[in-house]
């Protein structure tokens, strides 16, 4: 038998490319059995195999044969650490805004909303969340987030006067920095691919 962990990340590797074994075999021009075989650690992909298996990844062969967590967590830590940061600026802001500002029952009701909303979204981009959604850029976090960004952005305007105008600020600048952060996700989501 060989290297249990080694056998462990071409399975991450190959599930993380959304790709069966036996579409993987088809693009190797191997058995399904074989793909198999170097996933439970019975056998070993040759060197030709693995370049082959590291340009279908998109990714080099020195990436392919080291520790897959690590070089996802570097690949992914500035982004998802961007993206926590940011949502604890836009929690901050709205708080800020809601406490301190005088507005109608509308405005206070539509801040707590969105309050309770970023609270949902930094728990799911927490590292807990993260590993029960899968990543940060799993369609449960992205589709919350883009809600969020339309909501905060359109009450921004739509809620003009029925706000005070901190409190406006404060939600639309929320919304933009939530714009400029989905940016940023679906940009490095690209890249990788």
């Amino acid at each position: 038998m060989v290297d249990d962990h080694f056998a462990q990340q071409l399975k991450a590797r190959r599930k993380n490319s959304s790709l069966t074994q036996q579409q993987l075999a088809d693009k190797l021009n191997v058995s399904r059995k074989t793909i198999s075989g170097w996933e439970t650690g019975r056998n070993r992909p040759d060197i030709d195999i693995l370049r082959q298996m590291a340009k279908i990844y998109h990714i080099s062969l020195d990436q392919l044969v080291s520790d897959a967590d690590k070089v996802d967590q570097n690949q992914n830590s500035g982004i998802i650490r961007f993206t926590r940061n940011s949502l604890v600026v836009m929690l901050a802001i709205i708080i800020a805004e809601r406490v301190t500002q005088y507005s109608t029952r509308a405005g206070f009701l539509l801040a707590d909303i969105l309050i309770f909303w970023i609270l949902g979204l930094r728990i799911l981009a927490s590292r807990k969340g993260i590993r029960g959604i899968h990543s940060l850029k799993s369609d449960l976090f992205l589709g919350a987030y883009i809600i969020f960004v339309i909501v905060a952005i359109v009450s921004a305007y739509v809620y003009v006067f029925n706000m005070g105008f901190g409190l406006q600020y404060g939600i639309g600048f929320s919304g933009y920095l939530g714009l400029l952060n989905l940016f940023l996700i679906f940009r490095h989501k690209f890249e990788l691919k």
